[in-house]
């Protein structure tokens, strides 16, 4: 079995015996994915995103000989950051909490890798720009549940990471998605939603 294939668990195992590859081949797989959460909760504030995402994987390091596999490793990693983000927030009180979806992602959710036809990629954009607009104005703990959704989390991992009970989080999951269809439902002037 080469690197890249072990698990999480099989490589945290590895690091803190001292392999450091086995670190790197964990950034390198979730790297992507912990960016991608934090640009959407600091809504595309690269400077705060660079120290957030830094200042998580630095906590990683130290807390990783320490992890008890309780769940997907992803999970524990959002939480940290999360957890980090709250306390810059605390911090800097003049920080507006915001979140967003890049119509990149909108995309990737609706269409897949399959290639439009120029009206229908004009059908999309219009889709993107209402799902984002309807985004903007939920409340950011149903925006987070949203976009950790997004980010295939399961509903127990949402919750541990927002320090709630699953019903709390399945509740703000259904209000995110009834105020988002409503939202869409007022936007639809003729055509945008079929």
């Amino acid at each position: 079995m080469s690197e890249s294939e072990k698990t999480d668990i099989e490589l945290i195992e590895e690091f803190t015996a001292g392999s450091e590859l086995a670190f790197e081949i964990l950034y390198h797989r979730h790297k992507r994915q912990l960016y991608g959460f934090l640009h959407h909760l600091l809504q595309g504030n690269h400077s705060e995103i660079d120290e957030v995402f830094s200042e998580t994987w630095i906590k990683v390091l130290d807390k990783l000989p320490r992890y008890k596999d309780q769940g997907r490793f992803s999970a524990w990693l959002f939480k940290m950051s999360r957890n980090i983000f709250i306390d810059r927030l605390r911090r800097e009180k003049h920080w507006k909490f915001a979140v967003a979806l890049d119509n990149d992602d909108v995309n990737l959710q609706l269409i897949g890798s399959k290639m439009l036809e120029p009206d229908l990629e004009i059908e999309f954009a219009e889709i993107n720009g209402a799902v984002q607009s309807g985004l903007d104005k939920l409340p950011p703990e149903q925006r987070e549940v949203f976009l950790l959704r997004q980010q295939n989390l399961a509903f127990k991992e949402i919750a541990e990471i927002q320090n709630c009970s699953i019903n709390t989080v399945l509740g703000r999951m259904q209000y995110a998605l009834k105020n988002l269809r409503q939202h869409l439902q007022n936007v639809d002037n003729g055509g945008l939603i079929k």
